[in-house]
């Protein structure tokens, strides 16, 4: 699991002993996000994140890092296929000509799911 952590508490002690409530202030937001923030608990949104670096006079880069626990950023997972795979036959209306607005509609098409259509399959189905 990856970790947000930051140096907010460490620069709050740094620049006069800055309470958690006075820093809120200055970024826009609550001391219990700001408490939040601080314990690990809340990822900041970008702009906040943004704007306590500015309180600071440091980039994002200097008040947060990302502990990946030895692992990639991202972990990889297998595409899912765009079409519903299950055996049931699909019914849908066909239209027949190329304006759709005015084209009546021809019978239902029993098509199967899990068949791939290419582009002439398709001109085929619909009459074109």
């Amino acid at each position: 699991m990856e970790l947000l952590s930051n140096k907010i508490r460490e620069l709050r002690f740094k620049n006069s002993e800055m309470t958690q409530k006075a820093l809120a202030e200055r970024v826009g937001i609550s001391r219990q996000t700001i408490n939040a923030i601080e314990n690990c608990h809340h990822a900041p949104t970008v702009s906040v994140a943004i704007r306590i670096a500015d309180v600071f006079s440091i980039t994002i880069d200097e008040l947060f890092s990302l502990d990946y626990d030895s692992k990639p950023a991202r972990i990889e997972q297998p595409a899912r296929p765009a079409v519903d795979q299950s055996r049931a036959p699909i019914k849908e209306p066909v239209r027949a000509a190329d304006d759709l607005s005015q084209a009546p509609i021809k019978e239902p098409v029993e098509v199967e799911a899990e068949h791939d259509f290419g582009l002439a399959d398709l001109r085929k189905i619909i009459g074109s």
